[in-house]
């Protein structure tokens, strides 16, 4: 069950923490100075980018791990079930090592497009953490339990949460420099649209009922003010 459980799932929780963690131990130990010991793996040979970009891209995957713990162990208490994590676990894997390959191997400087990237990391990481933070501080007043929370980010779009992480992995694509690392946004926007959101809604749906029916009515899905 992807919603609707509520328990510790510290099993699972922990392992896909762990996959994160790892991904990003590997990913800064690639950029920092292993490059030229994956090309002698596999006999070929890598260029490297500047010291900034790499620095730049091992800090913006060590921010997502930080967020990453943070939202799974404190904000989301629902339960999480093993093929679950291990889905994610594996996502996570392939998000900081293509990112990691394709920025760390990109020889151009670093202009004012990574920089733009930079921005939009930080206003993704905000849209998703700040909705989720105060989600859960309005769940908290006994008032509300049981109640559908519309408010703060959320009168903007229903999953304003999913949108932020479209838009800092869209950021944190920019950053790399290579178009081709934007498949990672679009696919976690075509994850969130066609798997997440109908299976979220459709347990929302039959947990407020007509609440839930006014609220879709009336707010985006996705993206604020268009879907």
């Amino acid at each position: 069950m992807m919603y609707g459980g509520y328990d510790a799932s510290t099993g699972p929780k922990a392992l896909v923490t762990t996959c994160n963690a790892l991904a990003v131990a590997a990913a800064g130990w690639f950029l920092i100075g292993g490059t030229d010991t994956v090309a002698d793996w596999f006999g070929t040979r890598l260029d490297q980018a500047e010291p900034l970009r790499r620095g730049i891209l091992f800090t913006l995957s060590a921010i997502y791990l930080l967020r990453f713990v943070a939202t799974t162990f404190v904000m989301l208490k629902r339960s999480m079930e093993w093929s679950e994590a291990a889905t994610v676990g594996v996502w996570v894997v392939v998000i900081h090592g293509t990112m990691a390959y394709l920025g760390g191997t990109n020889t151009a400087s670093v202009g004012a497009l990574a920089w733009v990237g930079v921005v939009l990391y930080i206003a993704g990481s905000y849209l998703n953490t700040a909705s989720e933070y105060r989600r859960k501080l309005w769940k908290r007043v006994p008032e509300h339990k049981g109640r559908l929370y519309t408010e703060g980010l959320f009168k903007y779009s229903m999953h304003i949460n999913y949108f932020g992480d479209v838009v800092l992995f869209t950021g944190f694509a920019l950053v790399t420099g290579s178009p081709w690392a934007l498949a990672i946004p679009v696919i976690m926007a075509c994850m969130f649209s066609f798997l997440n959101i109908p299976t979220l809604d459709k347990y929302l749906a039959e947990r407020y009922g007509t609440a839930f029916e006014e609220y879709s009515r009336r707010t985006a899905k996705l993206v604020p003010f268009i879907y």
